[in-house]
């Protein structure tokens, strides 16, 4: 039987990772399958009060990182999970039931080892406005209903074999959010890595959560959050792939310009909101290019 250790780091959303825990603990009957693992980053708020409720229950486990950043959180719940298949869950999800049972089914292929499924918008709807593009700004994933191999999972849920994570190491902490800081990447620069070593990344529809992502679907926060992509692709790019750096430093000036020669005039609101994206991001993306020339 398939073992399952389920990683959830946390900061200074309590009230959210209560309805979490519910929601996994409700559903996933077979305590024998997983491990329930909270890695608090050190929040300020009650989410130790929060845990303890849960006490009674074998399966969760609590852990403190006091080292500030979601990849110190994820690189705590790598080095405390005791089974075979690690699961990567934020701390706003609902679940399906059956997702333990989709996940006995993929890892029983010996050749599937990350995989990650669709992460949907709990009980809002999309506003027009946003195009597709850009859902994962709001925490969207939705590669369609077809499972396939992709380059990047959203780090809401997605998984992989702990013998995997032994191979890749740890996330970056120089990567991922920190506090209330909006940027990300630690996802995506440790499945580069992966693919990097031979290891294919895995899209299933199967797999599904919903996410509580009510406070992100408005225009500032799309506009907040746009530059740390730029930010954060040509850091990676930096780190990696030098050529690549230049070479998308080129399309980020091309962005700037179409933004202020053709986006900034649009009619269409959802156009204007694509370009100017595209603007935010590639300004974001030269700024950290000409640092690191």
């Amino acid at each position: 039987m398939l073992r399952y250790s389920i990683i959830i780091c946390t900061y200074n959303r309590a009230s959210y990772l209560k309805e979490t825990m519910e929601s996994i603990l409700s559903k996933f009957k077979d305590k024998d399958k997983y491990e329930l693992l909270i890695i608090d980053n050190n929040s300020p708020d009650n989410t130790v009060q929060v845990v303890e409720q849960f006490a009674h229950d074998a399966v969760v486990k609590y852990f403190l990182e006091k080292n500030q950043g979601l990849s110190h959180a994820r690189n705590r719940g790598i080095m405390e999970a005791k089974n075979e298949i690690l699961i990567f869950l934020d701390d706003d999800i609902d679940i399906e039931e059956n997702y333990l049972e989709v996940c006995d089914r993929l890892y029983s292929d010996p050749n599937n080892n990350i995989i990650g499924g669709k992460v949907l918008p709990y009980g809002v709807t999309v506003p027009d406005w946003l195009p597709h593009k850009f859902y994962f700004i709001a925490s969207i994933f939705d590669q369609g209903d077809e499972p396939y191999h992709v380059n990047k999972l959203m780090g809401a849920n997605y998984g992989m074999r702990k013998e995997v994570a032994a191979k890749v190491g740890l996330y970056n902490p120089e990567l991922g959010r920190k506090g209330n800081s909006l940027m990300g990447g630690e996802e995506n620069d440790y499945l580069m890595r992966a693919q990097q070593l031979g290891y294919k990344v895995l899209y299933h529809p199967g797999l599904v959560v919903y996410h509580k992502i009510e406070n992100k679907l408005n225009k500032e926060y799309i506009l907040n959050y746009a530059p740390h992509i730029g930010d954060v692709e040509a850091f990676i790019d930096a780190k990696n792939n030098k050529p690549r750096l230049y070479m998308r430093g080129v399309k980020s000036m091309m962005r700037v310009a179409a933004y202020y020669l053709y986006g900034s005039y649009v009619p269409n609101e959802k156009q204007r909101i694509y370009f100017k994206v595209n603007q935010l991001q590639g300004l974001s993306y030269i700024k950290r290019l000409m640092k690191s020339s």
